[in-house]
C-alpha cells in the first residue's frame, strides 16, 4: 500500500533538519560550512510554510469536505405539536385551554414593559405553556402574556393590588397547584414532541467517538424538538443496535467513510438546510 506523506510529516522533517543543522553549526563553530547556514534558513522557511498550510487546512477543512460530498436524499417531516388533549379536568382545544371565564373584571395590569387597562374576560393557557389574560378594551380584545408566574406584574382592581398568583387564588378562585401542574404538563408535552425529523436515504455511515473509542455507525434520522433539543437515531454496525444520541454528546469531529473529518453540526446544517427550519 502506497504511503501518503502529509503536511505534518514534512513539518517534522524540516524541523528536525533545522535542529540538525543548528547542531552542526554549534559543534563546528570554527570550520562551519557556509551552506549550512543557508540550509538552516531554508529549513525554517519550510517549517513556516508547513505551519501556514496546516492553519489553512484547519480553517477551511470543513468547507473543503462539504464541497466534495455527494448529498444523499433527505426526507423532511414536519410534525405539528399535539393541540387537543385533557389533563386534570382541563381541556386543551386547538392549542388553547380556558382556565377561567366569568363576569368581566375591570382592572389595570402593569407589567415590566406594558400597562393595560380593561376588562379581564378570560385566563387561558396556550400550548406554549404560557398563561394569557384576555383583556377587552372597547371592542378590541388583547392578550397579555404572563411568562413567569413569579414576575413583577401588578394587577389592580377596586383599589386593591394583586400579583398573578394572588389574583388567581383570591379573585378567580383557582387552585394554584393544579393550574401550575397543568402548565408544567403542557411544557413537557412541548419538549417531547418532534418539530422536525429528517431521514437520510440511504443511512449515512461514519465513525463517531462513543465511550472513548471510535465506532462505525449509520445515521438514519435527525430529530429536532420544539424546545430545540436535537438528537440522532444511529445504528451501531458492530453491535447492530439502535440508539438515540444527543447532538450535545458529540464532542469531537465525526469521521466520514473516506476518512475526512468534520464537525457534526456543520455536516447536518449542510445536508439538512437546518438554517431554514429552526
Amino acid at each position: 500500500m502506497k504511503k501518503i506523506i502529509t503536511t505534518k510529516v514534512f513539518l517534522i522533517l524540516f524541523f528536525s533538519l533545522f535542529n540538525i543543522f543548528s547542531l552542526i553549526e554549534y559543534f563546528n563553530n570554527d570550520s562551519v560550512i557556509e551552506y549550512v547556514s543557508y540550509l538552516k534558513i531554508l529549513s525554517i522557511v519550510a517549517v513556516f510554510i508547513c505551519l501556514t498550510l496546516l492553519l489553512i487546512k484547519k480553517i477551511f477543512n470543513d468547507k473543503w469536505v462539504l464541497k466534495t460530498m455527494v448529498k444523499p436524499e433527505v426526507i423532511k417531516t414536519v410534525n405539528n405539536n399535539e393541540k387537543n388533549y385533557e389533563f386534570l379536568d382541563y381541556e386543551m382545544k386547538q392549542g388553547i385551554a380556558i382556565l377561567w371565564e366569568g363576569d368581566a373584571i375591570f382592572a389595570t395590569i402593569k407589567g415590566e414593559k406594558k400597562k393595560l387597562t380593561g376588562y379581564i374576560k378570560q385566563l387561558i393557557l396556550k400550548d406554549d405553556g404560557i398563561f394569557y389574560f384576555s383583556v377587552a378594551k372597547g371592542e378590541k380584545i388583547e392578550q397579555l402574556a404572563i411568562n413567569e408566574p413569579n414576575s413583577k406584574i401588578k394587577i389592580t382592581l377596586n383599589g386593591t393590588q394583586y400579583n398573578f398568583k394572588s389574583l388567581c387564588k383570591e379573585v378567580l378562585k383557582l387552585e394554584l397547584k393544579r393550574i401550575f401542574k397543568f402548565a408544567d404538563h403542557v411544557k413537557k408535552q412541548l419538549s417531547l414532541n418532534e418539530k422536525f425529523s429528517l431521514t437520510f436515504n440511504p443511512p449515512q455511515k461514519m465513525s463517531i467517538l462513543l465511550d472513548n473509542k471510535m465506532e462505525l455507525c449509520e445515521i438514519e434520522k435527525y430529530c429536532i424538538y420544539h424546545n430545540n433539543y436535537q438528537e440522532l437515531l444511529i445504528k451501531s454496525i458492530s453491535r447492530q443496535k439502535y440508539t438515540f444520541l444527543p447532538i450535545d454528546n458529540i464532542k469531537s469531529k465525526i469521521q466520514l467513510e473516506d476518512g475526512k473529518k468534520i464537525d457534526i453540526r456543520k455536516w447536518l446544517a449542510y445536508l439538512c438546510n437546518t438554517t431554514d427550519i429552526n
